[in-house]
């Protein structure tokens, strides 16, 4: 990473931080009826004031790549005009420059412009490039709801000095349990759209960020149900000890947003090819033997009960430890019965081809079929080259029906490295570097469009 993108990362981790803060403490002095954290709102805007204008440049910069000061402020003043980037930066900075207006005639009306700067800042990211309106919104709330409650923690955290805090500290905690409530289901959506699913989650910079970010969310939650439950009806005398809680909730929740100002800089999950870091992986195709499927069936139908079992020694003191030891024994007989529905994996297996299966990569597949693997699986695909004559472990058949028990990330992984039987030994050549990458997805292309069984369409994306 350069210095440039150092500089932009900062910037706009720091502008995240000060809307944040402005909008939290907003809301802080909302619920209160009073006016704490007054040095906390200058703070904030006078943060904005500075650092807004020198993200602006920087991230007007990364779109023009302008050479020399001049440049760099006329590019800028050009992003401003004529893109939407510059569009949104402009009402951004117009909508806190009306909440700073209204600040000290009608603090509670500054909330709206507030919100609308934050909402525009989340309609900046990868769910508006999404054109997903369900994500879109989801992203929005997000941003709004994290911003109430850790932006609203340090104004908390002044006011908790005052004598009379019981009733600051019950209006706060509805607010944190509905906004718990929110980030929990937004954070869901969020992973399962831009995450990639879990694949993307384990396999990816941007999953294992967002892994972090649910990591800090969830200390979050913790601290919070503690200050709740714990804390909270200790007041007044406590009063020490939940400062110092709502204080680690400070860093935490600083930490998660910083996290989330990187997310917001990668690229998500979904758009890139996760790599597998799991020597086996989850497969449902074993189910098709009844035998077998019957067996996971009892087995799941075991942890089923196992779970009641755990629910019934919460609820019921008595029968506790006897319904908690059963339900480990039972646990412990089933699992092993499930271990069928997991397989070997290779690191590529949830790579998605880049092709789009078309007539032109059918083609290419096809002359470097004949080039590079003729010899050992035969000019059909039967797996009879001349090569194959006295191998111990036979190439195998490309055109039976187990080829499509493969995902195609699987496949390009063994093009690519080569295979092993049993013993270790290699029974397959990698070509990954003899054949460039997209050839290797096109050689896919022709091995599913030479298989009788096939299951994709030529134009069509398979997987």
């Amino acid at each position: 990473m350069s210095i440039f993108d150092l500089a932009l990362a900062a910037s706009h981790a720091a502008l995240l931080l000060m809307e944040a803060l402005a909008f939290g403490t907003l809301a802080v002095r909302a619920l209160a009826g009073s006016r704490p954290g007054g040095a906390l709102l200058v703070v904030a805007f006078a943060g904005l004031a500075v650092i807004g204008p020198i993200w602006a440049v920087l991230q007007a910069e990364e779109v023009t790549e302008a050479q020399g000061i001049s440049a760099i402020l006329s590019g800028t003043v050009l992003v401003l005009q004529v893109t939407w980037v510059g569009h949104m930066i402009l009402l951004r900075a117009a909508a806190w420059a009306l909440a700073a207006l209204l600040l000290r005639r009608a603090p509670i009306l500054a909330l709206l412009p507030a919100g609308v700067a934050l909402a525009l800042h989340g309609a900046s990211g990868h769910a508006a490039a999404s054109g997903d309106p369900v994500l879109l919104a989801s992203v929005l709330a997000h941003v709004l709801v994290a911003a109430a409650w850790i932006g609203g923690l340090p104004a908390l955290w002044i006011a908790l000095k005052g004598h009379d805090t019981a009733e600051l500290i019950r209006r706060y905690t509805w607010l944190g349990l509905a906004c718990v409530l929110v980030i929990a289901v937004t954070a869901f959506l969020q992973a399962r759209d831009l995450a990639g699913g879990f694949p993307g989650l384990v396999g990816t910079d941007y999953g294992h960020l967002l892994l972090l970010k649910m990591t800090l969310l969830a200390g979050l939650l913790g601290l919070a149900i503690r200050n709740q439950f714990v804390l909270s009806p200790r007041l007044p005398r406590g009063v020490a000890a939940l400062r110092r809680s709502v204080l680690i909730e400070i860093i935490v929740g600083g930490l998660t947003l910083l996290t989330a100002s990187v997310l917001s800089g990668l690229p998500p999950g979904a758009h890139q090819q996760p790599d597998w870091p799991f020597p086996l992986r989850p497969s449902l195709d074993i189910l098709a033997d009844p035998d077998i499927a019957a067996e996971i069936t009892n087995a799941a139908w075991a942890l089923l009960g196992a779970a009641a079992l755990l629910v019934l020694g919460i609820v019921a003191r008595r029968v506790r430890w006897a319904s908690f030891a059963t339900a480990v024994v039972i646990v412990w007989l089933a699992v092993p019965h499930l271990q069928p529905l997991l397989i070997p994996a290779e690191p590529t297996v949830y790579w998605q081809s880049t092709t789009g299966y078309t007539t032109q990569s059918i083609a290419i597949g096809k002359a470097a079929f004949a080039t590079h693997c003729a010899s050992c699986h035969g000019p059909e695909g039967h797996g009879d080259g001349p090569a194959s004559v006295g191998l111990e472990i036979p190439p195998a058949d490309l055109t039976a029906p187990h080829l499509w028990e493969h995902p195609d990330g699987e496949l390009f992984w063994w093009i690519s490295h080569g295979m092993f039987g049993p013993d270790g030994k290699r029974v397959m050549t990698g070509f990954a570097a003899t054949i460039d990458e997209d050839t290797r997805w096109a050689l896919i292309d022709f091995i599913h469009a030479n298989n009788p069984n096939g299951q994709a369409t030529p134009g069509m994306h398979h997987h």
